[in-house]
């Protein structure tokens, strides 16, 4: 199996059970990594998706759900809708596909950044069976990075080094600019863009926030993709243009 390209969302021991609320614990740690890239990027080219061949063809990706994660099935594929409902990605139960994704309740979530060849696990344990964390590792499969390293993040967000474990300092690096590809603005409602509570060690005390201070909302909390998140999957995959995400609520 290749690891380039493998992104991992593993449960990390950053937190203290007694000053912290259990599921808070996992819904925070389990986006978090001190070994990989961006928190939950392991040895991948960040220049990835310029590789047209790393693109799933047609935006067809097949799946197989694996028996360890059938419990979560139906949030699984909830998730699998707001890509549907949004773009022309389609997420299809593989048949004899050789290239799909294999969705299973491993250590933590972990998924590959775009089409890798072969079976490519994404793995959804504990802590992760949100819908937002979901959707989040579902774009990373099907292509995408995160937000909070994008090359003009400064102009944007703030980040608070001395509230990270210096362990997790490389996590917040940010790319320059030929290593990614900016379909559109900043977006603080994307789901491809962590809270303000991931990474920090200190309770109370943000890793990053907007330029206004406020706080950016958590992977965990959010229900689906923002327009931009839309705006960008259909701009690489070439679809045609959806309707406004509100639009397309109001008439179903």
């Amino acid at each position: 199996m290749r690891t380039q390209g493998l992104v991992l969302l593993m449960a990390a021991s950053l937190f203290s059970a007694a000053a912290y609320d259990v599921d808070e614990i996992l819904k925070n740690s389990a986006m978090e990594n001190e070994q990989l890239f961006e928190g939950d990027i392991l040895s991948l080219g960040k220049n990835a998706m310029t590789a047209s061949w790393k693109r799933w063809p047609n935006g067809v990706v097949p799946y197989v759900i694996d028996a360890t994660a059938e419990a979560d099935s139906k949030i699984l594929r909830q998730a699998m809708e707001d890509y549907h409902e949004n773009t022309c990605i389609r997420f299809v139960p593989r048949t004899n596909e050789n290239d799909y994704i294999r969705i299973f309740k491993g250590q933590g979530c972990y998924s590959m950044v775009g089409r890798q060849g072969g079976q490519q696990p994404v793995s959804i344990g504990r802590g992760c069976a949100y819908v937002g964390t979901i959707i989040h590792e579902y774009g990373h499969a099907i292509g995408f990075y995160h937000e909070h390293t994008r090359s003009d993040r400064d102009e944007h967000i703030d980040i608070f080094l001395q509230n990270v474990d210096p362990t997790y300092h490389s996590q917040f690096t940010k790319l320059r600019s030929w290593q990614n590809r900016l379909y559109n603005n900043f977006d603080y409602d994307s789901v491809m863009l962590y809270g303000s509570k991931s990474f920090s060690r200190v309770r109370g005390k943000p890793s990053m926030s907007k330029k206004n201070g406020e706080a950016i909302e958590e992977v965990y909390n959010r229900k689906g993709m923002s327009q931009s998140d839309i705006e960008r999957v259909n701009k690489l995959y070439g679809c045609s243009p959806k309707k406004n995400k509100s639009e397309s609520k109001k008439m179903r």
